[in-house]
């Protein structure tokens, strides 16, 4: 059988066959604990946490979750951004055999509460400026233990970098509600119980809920630990190497590359609350980062730091990027500007990020790679499986690999819709492959636009855009026309010092792209309405443009 052309770009120094993990990331970092206790493990704003102080502050959590009546199978809601008590957490979840629900800090009370119920959590662990939104949804749910853990339980005296004031504040805690650093202090750490990786579950990640209701992935302990050796080995990282954990924890891409890899490889994860750009690049040149996952508009936000060449970021090694495309021109600025080039990868929630990544010594700008470990991706035309596409074809993307779900959660009828018996995922991504088998992403099928009888995917136009020296930022979407059936509209930040008007981008607009592409409107915003993790949300324009055009 002839090998794929892809594996003649596989990356220098990584083995093509790898030993699949047999461990939990619990067991692992209690044996960094054993190996070399003084190691740094998390670095918190100059707060430093030895693997030892890691593991015994998750084997300490694990009994006061366990007190709490936790046991192996409860699933376990964290509601938290990236403070070293979620680590703590998490890691403590699964040291006892139970269920990781990581929530989004974002969510609001129906949103909570919409996920405390679907997946039956058992408890929350919930950061002290969340709990107005805590204590509206928990009433309405059998009676839950929630535990507050607070910013500043583990920051030290003089941070480095700054911080915002407004994350100082402190928050009051509803009487009778335990404080984390308290409450797991009190209880003598259980080392971690063995389970087998290949049948239990380690995490319920639910999906974004852009097609429906969201959905819990069943996340077994096999399926994250591929993702996270396979990260790790991809991107070279090891003990010696400092990560920038900035990318929310509860979100996939964070997860597995700034949280677990580092972890499972006796790294330092450099952990940050909050992206803030100046501080960010601060740490990043006094820490001497290594490696840095994060998505297009903090890479953008870097790149166009107006100071960025007082700092010294030759440190880094290895930058990865997700969520959504990078423009070409930011790629080649970072390039320039680092020496480093940010590599693209693929992946889902079903999949626990990366199903391709560039690799690091052969990427193709504009690509998200080639398959990594033991996956096989497929191409076909949309709505059916068995009609296969060329090279260069645009359809529907199928994986195949380790790292795909078990299911959706109590779901059988939804999982049947997007996971064959076969093992084959359908991502409801429209892309191709090209002639050396690099994957290439054009859009999602809900996300296409049909303007004058022709598809047009927001990616493609949002592409242009970025070519504009004036433009920071740009969404694409599409919107209702009698004639054309649909328009496309843009919705553009400028860069600071830069002024232009709408009617002269639609001009320009024109002049760079085919005319049923190129969008009837512009309008130019302050800012654009991204998520936690800082991917735009083309959803929140369209339902504000749905509304302003009802009102009209």
């Amino acid at each position: 059988m002839m090998e794929p052309e892809w594996l003649k770009f596989w990356p220098a120094g990584v083995p093509r066959t790898w030993e699949k993990p047999q461990t939990t990331l619990a067991t692992q970092v209690q044996q960094w604990a054993q190996m070399q206790p003084n190691k740094t493990a998390v670095l918190y704003y100059g707060q430093t946490l030895s693997y030892a102080e890691l593991a015994d502050w998750m084997g300490r959590t694990a009994a006061a979750l366990k007190s709490e009546g936790i046991q192996a199978g409860d699933r376990v809601l964290l509601f938290m951004q990236n403070i070293p008590q979620f680590l703590m957490s998490y890691l403590a979840v699964h040291a006892l055999g139970a269920v990781v629900v990581a929530a989004n800090p974002m969510f609001l009370a129906d949103e909570l509460l919409y996920e405390l119920q679907d997946s039956g959590a058992k408890l929350i662990v919930a950061g002290d400026e969340l709990a107005p939104v805590v204590e509206q949804a928990v009433p309405q749910v059998s009676s839950i233990p929630v535990i507050y853990a607070q910013f500043n339980e583990f920051l030290p005296n003089n941070p480095f970098p700054r911080i915002h004031p407004d994350m100082l504040k402190v928050s009051p805690i509803p009487p009778g509600r335990p404080v984390f650093r308290a409450w797991a202090a009190s209880h003598d750490p259980l080392p971690p119980v063995s389970l087998d990786g290949n049948t239990e579950l380690a995490l319920l990640q639910y999906t974004s809920g852009t097609t429906g209701q969201p959905k819990g992935a069943m996340i077994l302990h096999r399926n994250l630990l591929a993702n996270v050796v396979g990260s790790a080995l991809w991107a070279q990282a090891g003990p010696n190497s400092v990560h920038m954990g900035v990318l929310p924890f509860f979100h996939v891409a964070g997860m597995v590359h700034s949280f677990l890899a580092p972890l499972y490889t006796a790294g330092t994860i450099l952990l940050f609350t909050r992206f803030e750009v100046e501080p960010f690049i601060q740490a990043m040149d006094r820490y001497r980062a290594t490696h840095w996952v994060g998505i297009s508009t903090m890479n953008i936000a870097v790149t166009n730091f107006p100071d960025i060449q007082k700092y010294q970021l030759d440190s880094l090694q290895a930058c990865l990027s997700g969520g959504a495309p990078i423009p070409v021109q930011i790629l080649e600025a970072f390039r320039n500007l680092t020496g480093v080039t940010i590599i693209e990868g693929y992946g889902l929630s079903e999949t626990i990020s990366q199903v391709t990544i560039n690799p690091p010594d052969h990427p193709k700008l504009g690509s998200v790679g080639i398959p990594v470990f033991d996956v096989d991706v497929r191409i076909t035309k949309i709505g059916n499986f068995e009609q296969a596409l060329a090279a260069g074809e645009q359809g529907e993307i199928w994986v195949k690999g380790p790292q795909v779900m078990a299911g959706y959660w109590q779901r059988p009828d939804e999982t049947a819709l997007v996971l064959r018996p076969d093992g084959w995922l359908d991502t409801g991504d429209i892309g191709y492959l090209d002639q050396d088998g690099y994957l290439f992403i054009v859009g999602r099928s809900k996300e296409l636009i049909k303007a004058s009888g022709y598809s047009v995917f927001p990616a493609e136009v949002e592409s242009f855009f970025y070519k504009h020296p004036a433009v920071a930022e740009a969404a694409v979407i599409g919107v209702p026309d009698t004639y054309r059936g649909e328009s496309l509209k843009a919705f553009i930040v400028l860069r600071p010092g830069e002024n232009i008007s709408s009617q002269e981008m639609v001009a320009w607009a024109h002049s760079q792209m085919a005319a049923y592409k190129a969008p009837q409107a512009v309008e130019i915003r302050e800012f654009l309405p991204k998520n936690s993790s800082g991917k735009i949300l083309r959803r929140v324009l369209m339902e504000e443009q749905h509304s302003k055009d009802r009102q009209d």
